[in-house]
């Protein structure tokens, strides 16, 4: 089977494509089929037109054309997107999330019969009111139209995979009691198991290389606008002892560095830009615990993290928010700890028991390490989704 992803937007910084597309399709090319995802890079330029293979997934950029942004740049790289797609003709088209440039070319394949009937939808993220739409700075027109667009494209799809219980909820209510629409939680990349393996058998090193001679709490992942990660700050204020390493990008760093300077800690923590997932394999596995606070809000219940799958699958000892997908993934006191959602004082003693129980976190990151691959590997669940791709409405 040719099976044909179109990716909303650039392999990286942002995590759809690397924490979600690529390990489902890497999955799908170990048993056999041909997979090749579609990237528009307007949000890295650098990529544009390149190609590569990546676990047996060809993976192709599409050209950025000179002299064009907004809304004329989407357009041109949904018309590329919808044009490379009918010109592989593939079995099955899956496009990933019903707002942006990849949902803008399922517009344009619709009107063609045979790509109409073959295309999924897949939907990770509240999109619309409620949620990103209001959080993020769009212009009105910009904000109608994307409310347009989620509405149309969950609608229009004849079958929709989700990312998180709430996403299905939310789907079935703009499907209007339709059904073809299915549960796919994330799941770790398969790559990542020699990666970690390798970290691990280093890890004393990694520490001293990186100079790390003290306990380290770490964040690894996108920064958005409106982040919770005061929650955070607040926790390793009262925590003297600890090095805070993040490893970030998104539009949400400048307030979160005005915050840790406000709460005088700026000594404590140490910066990183997004890196290569290999180098960071590297700094999760050596650091101490991990960390990831939310508040209780509709993007944070229909979330499924890419942040939680990786330290699971780097065996750490992990302080997330009691919200949505979280729930899924980590089991209190056995494979992680919950905290109360928004509340400091709970992360910061939650915090404190894994760096001062040492063989208790230790527990933790190894059972979290177990269940994320025995529970939510792609290779025990892609089949079900293998099912999904050649059933016809």
């Amino acid at each position: 089977m040719h099976i044909v992803y179109l990716a909303p937007f650039a392999y990286a910084p942002k995590a759809t494509v690397s924490a979600r597309m690529m390990p489902m399709a890497a999955a799908l090319a170990r048993r056999g089929h041909r997979v090749t995802i579609l990237i528009p890079p307007y949000d890295n330029p650098r990529e544009s037109g390149q190609a590569w293979v990546r676990e047996g997934v060809q993976v192709q950029n599409m050209i950025l054309p000179r002299g064009e942004s907004g809304a004329r740049l989407y357009f041109h790289l949904a018309r590329q997107l919808a044009a490379r797609a009918q010109q592989l003709q593939p079995d099955v088209v899956h496009v990933f999330k019903p707002v942006g440039v990849a949902a803008l070319a399922l517009w344009l394949m619709h009107r063609s019969e045979r790509n109409a009937r073959n295309a999924i939808l897949d939907n990770d993220d509240w999109e619309g009111r409620g949620g990103w739409l209001d959080v993020n700075p769009y212009p009105p027109a910009h904000k109608l139209f994307m409310q347009w667009q989620e509405r149309w494209a969950l609608r229009a799809a004849a079958r929709v995979t989700c990312a998180s219980a709430v996403l299905v909820e939310r789907t079935h209510h703009f499907r209007a009691g339709r059904g073809e629409v299915y549960l796919f939680p994330n799941g770790p990349d398969q790559a990542m198991r020699a990666q970690v393996a390798r970290a691990e058998a280093q890890r004393a090193a990694l520490r001293a290389q990186f100079g790390w001679d003290r306990p380290v709490v770490i964040y690894a992942g996108n920064v958005p606008l409106n982040h919770d990660l005061d929650v955070a700050v607040r926790a390793v204020r009262e925590l003297p002892e600890v090095l805070w390493v993040i490893i970030a990008a998104g539009d949400g760093l400048p307030s979160l560095r005005q915050m840790i300077a406000q709460a005088g800690i700026g000594d404590r923590v140490a910066w990183h830009d997004f890196m290569p997932h290999d180098q960071l394999v590297e700094r999760l596995v050596a650091a101490d615990v991990a960390i990831y606070p939310y508040r209780d809000t509709n993007i944070n219940r229909a979330k499924c993290s890419g942040k939680v799958m990786d330290y699971m699958a780097c065996g750490r000892p992990m302080v997330v928010s009691d919200v949505g997908m979280n729930r899924a993934y980590l089991e209190h006191e056995r494979s992680g700890l919950l905290t109360p959602p928004g509340d400091a004082g709970a992360f910061r003693a939650a915090l404190a028991r894994l760096l001062r129980e040492h063989a208790f976190a230790d527990r933790l990151g190894r059972a979290a390490q177990q269940r994320i691959w025995a529970e939510f590997g792609w290779d025990r669940r892609i089949a079900a989704l293998e099912k999904l791709y050649v059933r016809h409405p």
